[in-house]
C-alpha cells in the first residue's frame, strides 16, 4: 500500500463530525486545494436521524444514501435501507483518478467498512493506488479498529474541538 497521509476527524455519534468536515471543505476550496469525495449529511425525521444524503464535495450534487424507511430497490443493512445508486456514486467518487496530491473526503468510515461493505473498496483503492491525503470522519470508539483494519501508517487524529486552522495547516503543504 502507498503511504497516504490520513487525517481522521473523530467524535461520538451526532456530535458534529460532518459539520466539521463541511467547514474544512469550505476552507480547502478557498485555498484552491484539489478535493474530491463526499459527505453524508443526516436528516432528522420525527426526532430521529432517519435519512442520510450523499453530497459530492465538488459538484454539490446530492442523492439519498439511506433511509430508515423501506424503499423498493434499496437494500437493508442494519436499521437502514441503502440506495444502490448512491453507493455506486460514492464508490465512483473514491475510485476516479484525480490529479495527484488531492484531498479525498470520506464521511464516514465505520462499522460497515470494518465489515468490508459500503466504502471499504473505495478506501482501499485510495490507499493502494494513490498518494492523496485522505480526510475522513470516524466515530471515536472505532478509530483504533479503522487504523488496524486498513493498516494506516501516517495518521493524524483530530477531535471535534480542534481548531479548523490546525487541521488545514496539515493539508496546505500539498500546494
Amino acid at each position: 500500500m502507498n503511504t497516504n497521509k490520513v487525517i481522521i476527524i473523530t467524535g461520538d455519534k451526532g456530535e458534529g463530525k460532518t459539520t466539521k468536515l463541511l467547514n474544512i471543505i469550505d476552507l480547502l476550496k478557498k485555498e484552491n486545494i484539489s478535493i474530491a469525495g463526499f459527505t453524508a449529511q443526516a436528516e432528522w425525521i420525527d426526532g430521529v436521524r432517519n435519512k442520510y444524503t450523499l453530497h459530492d464535495v465538488n459538484s454539490e450534487s446530492a442523492i439519498t444514501l439511506c433511509t430508515g424507511y423501506k424503499i423498493e430497490g434499496y437494500y437493508q443493512h442494519g436499521r437502514f435501507y441503502f440506495n444502490p445508486q448512491a453507493i455506486d456514486c460514492g464508490i465512483n467518487l473514491l475510485t476516479t483518478k484525480y490529479k495527484s496530491k488531492s484531498v479525498i473526503v470520506i464521511d464516514e468510515v465505520g462499522p460497515f467498512e470494518l465489515k468490508n461493505k459500503i466504502w471499504h473498496d473505495g478506501l482501499l483503492y485510495q490507499l493502494k493506488n494513490t498518494a492523496n491525503t485522505i480526510l475522513m470522519s470516524v466515530r471515536e470508539k472505532l478509530v483504533c479498529d479503522v487504523i488496524e483494519k486498513f493498516s494506516l501508517k501516517t495518521v493524524i487524529i483530530y477531535k471535534l474541538n480542534e481548531p479548523n486552522i490546525k487541521i488545514i495547516n496539515k493539508i496546505i503543504p500539498l500546494k
